[in-house]
């Protein structure tokens, strides 16, 4: 008798402490955030473009995708790459660029173990390839954390992480946002204009030419 009071009272404290660790986890993402994230599933809903400054972003709102990394495969080129394939050593960590929410964590055709993020700026960025996920569809993430562990899942000859920047679906240069070489984020304004026969344009305002725009 006293066994099974002992049972009950532990799967008790398991089931509140699970809830409770939940209740956490949902408190802990601004509500602006999942407000803005929502908008973001369609930048150009309202006019053909949309601006980001990155000049305004503290350290707390970017991340390099896989800190330490070298550059291993640019975008573009003779096969059309769609991403940036970077390289560090197996298993490493890779972590969001940004805040933002899992819209897909699984196996995706030729990448492998796959995770997209949709972020509140309007951006989407891709990982792949990866050895191991360590998120879930749905779950909110901040900028720097843990993704999946790097790995040559998929359509891959090595380990190494590929990364795509992406709005709406369509891939860009990651280049143009991340300087790869030094693993950091690219100051000033980004303007993103979708053009007519539905190309994607986009321009960089150094962060001394500015001004206050947003």
């Amino acid at each position: 008798m006293k066994k099974q009071i002992f049972f009950s009272l532990l799967l008790s404290f398991a089931f509140l402490t699970s809830h409770a660790q939940k209740d956490e986890e949902v408190a802990d993402i601004d509500e602006w955030q999942v407000l803005r994230v929502e908008a973001a599933k369609d930048p150009f809903a309202k006019q053909n473009q949309f601006t980001i400054n990155f000049a305004n972003y503290t350290v707390e709102e970017w991340h390099y995708p896989l800190p330490g990394a070298r550059v291993i495969s640019p975008y573009g080129g003779a096969r059309h790459h769609a991403g940036t394939d970077v390289k560090t050593f197996p298993n490493d960590t890779i972590r969001a660029a940004f805040a933002g929410e899992v819209m897909l964590a699984g196996v995706h055709y030729g990448y492998g173990n796959c995770v997209v993020l949709r972020h509140a700026n309007g951006l989407e960025t891709l990982y792949s390839h990866h050895s191991k996920i360590l998120v879930r569809v749905g779950q909110w993430v901040h900028a720097g954390d843990p993704l999946a562990l790097e790995g040559r899942t998929g359509r891959a000859t090595t380990e190494h992480l590929h990364f795509e920047t992406r709005v709406r679906g369509k891939a860009f240069d990651s280049s143009i946002i991340f300087d790869h070489d030094k693993n950091m984020l690219r100051q000033g304004v980004f303007v993103f204009e979708k053009k007519p026969n539905g190309t994607l344009q986009i321009s960089h305002v150094e962060p001394e030419k500015s001004g206050k725009a947003e």
